[in-house]
């Protein structure tokens, strides 16, 4: 059964609304770093900062909890604490929010308990959400007005290439290199400890995605060697992939 990823990621690369959780006016803060990107970067769509502890951010009112949104919601951006991440995700699914990217780090990168951490995120989202990260920087979608952070000044132009990474720090130096270069993106993923979205999904949904033409990336390791080797036999029959392994 072939599974129809453009439908299946379209929150995440095309969302027509994106709750901040942990949002903030301090733009210092990931969550105020991010908000401060979106809105410099001219997203469209509806913004909804979360945080208990305001009541107002960048002039947008300010909701205590996802949940407490009176609007539908695409995706998420969740940059709370690490210890708080896998309540945040289950706020966001009882919100029906489809998908969601964690800028937090802190999980199986750094320790057996935050490993732990993770893998109650992976069981949230296997109950109906897609996540991106943790430990990312998240996407960047000119056609869909989204940026990484920090991706302010990327391009607004979309090209025919697309780049995954597990660094975010080349996810942001490839296309900022790229643009120097002419190069310009479909899509950017930066996708971190890949909880739930990881290569092989991204790869399946890249191979459907009409406006990429040639899918690059840069990977340190793979959840799923077999499934990868298959995706990458397939994939490049119709599409080049030019992959960095670190």
């Amino acid at each position: 059964m072939v599974i129809d990823r453009l439908a299946e990621f379209s929150p995440i690369f095309y969302p027509k609304s994106i709750a901040v959780i942990g949002a903030s006016a301090d733009i210092r803060k990931f969550g105020g770093g991010l908000f401060e990107v979106l809105l410099s970067f001219g997203y469209k769509g509806k913004l909804y900062p979360v945080n208990p502890q305001e009541n107002e951010i960048f002039g947008l009112k300010t909701y205590p909890r996802v949940g407490d949104i009176p609007e539908l919601v695409d995706f998420a951006v969740i940059a709370t604490p690490a210890r708080t991440v896998s309540r945040v995700v289950e706020e966001c699914l009882a919100k029906e929010i489809r998908a969601a990217e964690i800028l937090t780090a802190g999980f199986s990168e750094v320790s057996e308990e935050g490993r732990k951490l993770e893998e109650e995120i992976a069981k949230i989202a296997a109950r109906g959400i897609r996540i991106i990260g943790p430990n990312c920087f998240g996407v960047y979608c000119p056609a869909g007005g989204i940026t990484i952070l920090p991706g302010e000044d990327f391009s607004r132009e979309s090209g025919p290439v697309a780049f995954i990474s597990q660094s975010g720090g080349y996810a942001v130096r490839v296309p900022r290199r790229g643009m120097g270069m002419g190069i310009k993106f479909s899509k950017v993923v930066s996708y971190g400890n890949g909880c739930d979205v990881n290569e092989c999904d991204l790869l399946e949904y890249l191979h459907q995605d009409p406006e990429t033409r040639v899918i690059t990336g840069y990977i340190e390791g793979v959840k799923d060697g077999s499934r990868f080797f298959k995706l990458l036999q397939e994939v490049s029959q119709n599409k080049p992939v030019i992959l960095w392994k670190g």
